[in-house]
């Protein structure tokens, strides 16, 4: 009968003879760490004997180069040798576009080193010191202001505590509301994960029979000696799809690789425009915030039918032109407050064109397509270039607000010019609302919020039933 010790010792011969480069002590203890377990052993060799052949077969090929990259660039040092190989074999060994590399690798990481800590810990405490006061209401409030997402929206708000304590009230009646639901549907995520496990096995076994060819394995290393990377299935249908031709595949992915950086370039331009348009509108929190020595107000009209739930119900309804009378007839009224000298509301289309008090109504057809090329002309006529820095466009259009703000003009947004309306005819439709929520917040002036009844606006001035 095998004793436990013969069959261990077996073991441990067949493992000898197998990995004879491996020292018995090291056998033994792996032996020991997986319970005897002479598959578990083996396939641990295995993997380590991979990369030791790996790291020599490097070595042959590149080690003299990466030797030689060590001694030019100091800030190799630190790295680790088989990363230098691996970096050395994805370059398929040339040591201009390494050394490039790691030297772009190396500026970047000292930069990081030197200013991001810093400036991460400096920025935090400059920001402290800025809101103190607002952290040290957040705190009343049963706030924790040592999260640092409390000064992030601190600084994205301006210091509005209002808003903060909005965001962190949504954000914890969200999170109790995630909670509740897990609890009251556990058993159906339970059952939801064990379908999904299952349907994993199943495409897992379908990954496995999508095997690759011998021709498919030699045409991939043909491809990457040219210096295609990527998706060996998307990389090999880009091939077949250009006749097999490694020149033209070349040629496809290069095309559409610099078609993707076109468009993520242009995402982000866009993105960095709309952002300066953002904070390019004026605020109007009060009604003297309105802009002093304003000669010429252009009003969009298109854009404000949907700020005002009246007006967009109207609009919607097919009732546009009571819509654009009723926008005219506040602005008049507005006017006659604020006395200024021109004052015209434009439409992209209309046939109502007589004039409501001194509001001028203007359609952009048929000589322009839309209100905003209206606009755009009109700012860039040489006889306004003076007359921009005196001249308000009230549009919420954000890429319109970019290209007028090239011009010179200002820009309100319309929401802010009903709210200016409210404030100059009716000052009564204000309402300070406090803010509700989860947390007990004490009654102070930073805890309201301000709400304008704009529907009863237009009912007032414009006769419209809500």
């Amino acid at each position: 009968m095998v004793t436990n010790q013969q069959e261990y010792d077996e073991k441990l011969l067949v493992l000898q003879e197998r990995f004879p480069q491996e020292s018995k002590d090291k056998i033994i203890r792996l032996l020991q760490r997986h319970n005897g377990n002479i598959d578990q052993v083996r396939a641990r060799l295995v993997q380590r004997e991979y990369r030791v052949n790996k790291w020599t077969t490097l070595e042959t090929r590149f080690g003299a180069a990466v030797t030689t990259l060590q001694q030019e660039l100091p800030s190799t040092q630190s790295m680790k040798r088989i990363r230098l190989l691996k970096i050395m074999e994805h370059f398929s060994g040339d040591s201009e576009q390494a050394r490039d590399f790691l030297q772009v690798c190396g500026e970047q990481h000292h930069k990081h080193d030197e200013n991001s800590n810093v400036s991460r810990h400096e920025k935090r405490k400059e920001l402290r010191e800025k809101y103190a006061t607002q952290l040290a209401e957040l705190s009343t409030a049963g706030i924790n202001v040592n999260c640092p997402c409390v000064l992030r929206q601190l600084e994205k708000n301006q210091g509005d505590v209002t808003k903060v304590m909005e965001r962190m009230s949504r954000h914890r009646a969200k999170k109790e509301k995630i909670t509740e639901l897990h609890a009251k549907y556990a058993n159906q995520i339970a059952q939801l994960e064990t379908d999904a496990q299952e349907t994993d096995e199943t495409g897992s076994t379908l990954r496995k029979q999508q095997k690759l060819s011998v021709d498919d394995i030699e045409n991939l290393k043909r491809l990457r000696s040219a210096g295609i990377h990527g998706n060996p299935m998307k990389v090999l249908a880009t091939f077949h799809e250009c006749d097999e031709s490694i020149e033209m595949t070349v040629a496809r992915i290069q095309q559409e690789r610099e078609q993707r950086h076109q468009c993520r370039d242009g995402r982000k331009l866009q993105r960095n425009i709309l952002a300066e348009a953002e904070n390019g509108y004026i605020k109007i929190n009060n009604r003297d915030d309105w802009p002093r020595d304003i000669e010429l107000v252009y009003l969009d009209g298109n854009n404000m039918m949907f700020v005002v739930h009246s007006l967009r119900r109207l609009c919607l309804n097919r009732s546009g032109k009571k819509t654009e009378r009723a926008l005219g007839e506040i602005a008049s009224a507005w006017n006659e407050q604020m006395h200024i000298p021109y004052v015209e509301l434009i439409f992209d289309s209309t046939h109502q064109l007589d004039q409501i008090g001194t509001v001028k109504i203007s359609s952009a057809q048929p000589k322009y397509r839309t209100t905003d090329d209206m606009l755009v002309e009109i700012s860039r006529q040489p006889e306004n270039r003076e007359k921009n820095k005196r001249t308000i466009i009230v549009t919420s259009d954000r890429g319109l607000a970019a290209l007028l703000q090239h011009e010179g003009c200002l820009i309100v947004k319309s929401y802010n010019w009903f709210a200016h309306c409210v404030m100059t005819l009716t000052p009564d439709l204000i309402n300070y609302q406090e803010l509700t929520g989860t947390m007990t917040i004490p009654s102070t002036p930073a805890t309201k919020k301000i709400r304008y009844n704009f529907d009863e606006l237009v009912h007032r001035i414009a006769n419209i039933d809500i």
